[in-house]
């Protein structure tokens, strides 16, 4: 009896231990022993963080599961935080190494200095292939008239934006990584694109229960594991990764040292000329540099241009207003160039207020605290999870006029000018900022410039256009798909 006794204090005494409030957290959500408290499905998780401002501030923590989610909600607080060197890895999520093969590997959820050297020799070299260059520019801009070509096979029907959007913005990035381009009616593309969507989808849906309790992997049934998404997560990343095998497998068998052709090439050059015990560079890395290139490179850009084309059709006068700036800058037959935004600030504040009201990362990519910091007057303990609540910064009343309506002055000053407002944070800030950022910037104004000066974006008759967002959304904010009717451009008929 008296060793049952001692057994049940002493199990009482770690579980306290185990799951009481660290001293000097931010105010927040604590909710029950083991469990926490879990977020509602029918309300987005940010708007459920962004409700709890009032009475909490700017800094909330909230346990859900064995994670402790800490939420950065103001622009000070996540450049502050994300500039710091102890938070700069990403956390264990189940779903994270999944998607990486078993350990922090690659540039999106590697860690430590692998990574370091791995986004390093990435920047680098896609810099040396042309990133930020003419050269880059110009394959946009054939992508960018090719685009333009598929869309006048899917005018005057009332029907989903035809696959080639991503399609456009894939053969960018993979003709950078792999030498390759796919026609726009390529199955082998095609389905490139649909496993794209398929892993955002199941990365954002009951999966992520395994990444608030992790051993829940090791001691689940097979069937709840494939209820909860994470077998269709492992066979669609496998998926992925059979594909950038073949590419890698292919240069292997192709290589020639001194032809460096692109990323792959220049990779394989470099680790055969590093073949020791302490290199940091292997075929295994590899694979998920080219898998997560090809999802960054795809995805972002491809959904930052279906929402804008949803905005415009939906604010019909906005976007004939853009149409007659476009028009009175670049004559019909002129292929658009990144530089000619300058001449373009209308154009340009649109594409800024677009990235502004959707958030396309509302909760950014999340990090960890590699050890006990302070972070202003608080303590955010080893292993807690930050995320940068951009979708706070990009709708705070007290940095825009409208924060909750589609209003591209927001960018202009007086005269018409663009103005550059620093509280928009796209493509997040820090150590970890988007290393595509500049070819995203390049992808967009090129191929959206082009579409809206051969076509307009209208709603089918009787069909109103939604700009709601999906609840599930929280890593990456997609558009749900809706039905557009596109229409070719007559200058004559118009004027």
């Amino acid at each position: 009896m008296l060793v049952e006794a001692v057994i049940i204090i002493l199990s009482l005494f770690c579980l306290y231990f185990a799951f009481r409030k660290p001293p000097g957290l931010p105010p927040g959500v604590w909710g029950l022993p083991i469990l926490g408290k879990f977020p509602s499905t029918s309300v987005r998780f940010g708007d459920q963080v962004k409700a709890l401002r009032p009475l909490y501030g700017d800094l909330i923590s909230w346990r859900v599961g064995s994670r402790l989610l800490v939420f950065l909600c103001n622009q000070h607080l996540i450049k502050l935080a994300l500039s710091k060197q102890e938070f700069t890895n990403r956390p264990d999520f189940s779903t994270f190494l999944i998607y990486s093969r078993g350990s922090f590997q690659g540039v999106i959820f590697g860690n430590g200095a692998k990574w370091q050297i791995h986004r390093r020799f990435v920047l680098r070299h896609l810099r040396n292939l042309g990133m930020g260059k003419n050269k880059v520019e110009h394959d946009i801009q054939e992508e960018a008239m090719l685009l333009v070509q598929d869309l006048k096979n899917h005018t005057d029907k009332d029907e989903t934006l035809p696959m080639s959007i991503g399609l456009a913005a894939l053969n960018v990035i993979w003709k950078m990584v792999a030498s390759t381009r796919f026609k726009m009616d390529d199955p082998q593309a095609l389905e490139f694109i649909r496993l794209v969507w398929s892993v955002n989808d199941t990365f954002q849906g009951s999966v992520t229960l395994f990444n608030f309790f992790p051993w829940l992997e090791s001691y689940s049934p097979r069937w709840l594991q494939e209820r909860l998404g994470l077998k269709k997560l492992q066979d669609t990343t496998e998926e992925l990764y059979n594909i950038a095998k073949k590419y890698v497998k292919q240069h292997e068998e192709e290589h020639e040292p001194n032809n460096e052709r692109d990323l792959i090439a220049q990779y394989l050059s470099a680790m055969k000329g590093e073949e020791n015990e302490d290199s940091v560079l292997s075929v295994k890395e590899l694979l998920v540099v080219v898998v997560d290139l090809f999802l960054a490179g795809t995805e972002t850009t491809s959904s930052t241009l279906r929402w804008a084309i949803l905005y415009l059709a939906k604010y019909p006068e906005i976007q004939r207003r853009v149409q007659r700036e476009i028009d009175e800058v670049l004559p019909r037959g002129t292929i658009p160039q990144y530089h000619d935004r300058t001449k373009l600030p209308y154009f340009e504040a649109v594409l800024s207020e677009v990235n502004r009201i959707v958030s396309l990362s509302p909760l950014g990519i999340p990090h960890v605290a590699s050890q006990d910091t302070q972070l202003e007057s608080y303590i955010i303990p080893k292993g807690a999870v930050l995320l940068p609540h951009l979708e706070c910064c990009h709708k705070d009343p007290e940095l825009w006029e409208k924060p909750d309506q589609f209003y591209p002055e927001h960018f202009l000053d007086a005269e018409g000018k663009f103005v550059n407002r620093e509280g928009l944070m796209p493509f997040a800030v820090g150590r970890r900022v988007c290393l595509g950022e500049s070819l995203a910037r390049v992808e967009v104004v090129v191929f959206l410039a082009a579409l809206l000066q051969n076509f307009t974006f209208t709603a089918p008759e009787g069909e109103p256009l939604s700009t709601e967002n999906d609840p599930k959304e929280i890593t990456l904010n997609s558009p749900k798909p809706y039905r557009i009717t596109i229409t070719e451009r007559k200058i004559e008929a118009e004027k």
